[in-house]
């Protein structure tokens, strides 16, 4: 999992002791430097230090929050007289999670609330509200695909699917067949269009940061595959479906098989019954 580390460096030394394999930090000095990473960047959580420049701030702390409201954030800051009323004002816009350099920022405390805020990330909800689909494949390839949604900048092809699950491009198709999927192809392109539209609910993002974002080339392939998933452009997807009804049309449009395999033993036992 990506994250954000907006802080000075004997915070990020205490971040990278936190982590341990479970998360990447991207580091960023500047506010500017901030918005340009959250922008290109597939990041899951921001940890911020509303001093990052020096001067304890508030604006574009607030701004990052009203843009990008689907980045969750943390506050990891040293407590000065000056830093009291700006993180007074920050809860009261919503973010909550504030660590103090010095007090409660023991390494096994960081990681505590590094795993909890990452149970709020955009990937990890998805993940929640599409595993029933995943259900039938062996470990490996499950977990790959849960990694596809994490990271869904990183999987171009069948062939990075199938090596992250450590087999071959046929093994991989079998057990797509087996489990009822879709062909891999389309399960790959489906997760990233499902994410993007997740995305583009921040008014922060445009359809082109969206792309970038997750790995494609040209804005107008990213558009060919909304179009083949929603049938209607970006732009009609940021304001035509909420992201439950987005989920309800890739599941009856991509995983209807799936879905009503689960369903015959139920009716079988009605029958029964």
């Amino acid at each position: 999992m990506l994250v954000l580390a907006a802080v000075p460096r004997t915070f990020s030394a205490q971040l990278l002791r936190a982590a341990g394999h479970r998360f990447r930090f991207v580091a960023a000095s500047s506010w500017s430097e901030v918005l340009e990473t959250i922008l290109r960047e597939p990041l899951e959580l921001a940890v911020l230090d509303p001093g990052l420049e020096g001067i304890p701030r508030t604006q574009e702390i607030e701004r990052i929050r009203v843009l990008f409201p689907s980045l969750p954030l943390v506050l990891y800051t040293k407590l000065t007289p000056a830093m009291v009323p700006v993180l007074l004002r920050l809860g009261r816009v919503g973010v909550r999670e504030v660590v103090v350099s010095g007090h409660d920022d023991h390494p096994a405390r960081l990681s505590d609330i590094l795993v909890h805020e990452a149970a709020r990330s955009l990937s990890r909800r998805l993940v929640e509200e599409i595993e029933d689909l995943l259900e039938g494949c062996p470990g490996q390839l499950r977990w790959a695909l849960e990694t596809v949604v994490r990271e869904p900048a990183s999987f171009h092809t069948v062939r990075d699917l199938a090596e992250r699950a450590r087999m071959d491009r046929r093994t991989c198709a079998r057990w797509f067949t087996k489990a009822n999927l879709p062909p891999p192809s389309v399960v790959l392109m489906v997760f990233r269009v499902v994410y993007a539209h997740r995305l583009l609910q921040d008014p922060g993002y445009t359809v082109e940061d969206v792309a970038a974002k997750l790995g494609y080339s040209k804005a107008r392939s990213f558009g060919q595959n909304v179009k083949e998933v929603f049938g209607m452009t970006p732009g009609e997807l940021r304001v035509s479906l909420t992201p439950d009804e987005a989920i309800q049309i890739v599941r009856e449009k991509f995983f209807r098989k799936r879905i009503e395999s689960e369903a015959e033993p139920l009716k079988a036992l009605q029958n029964v019954s």
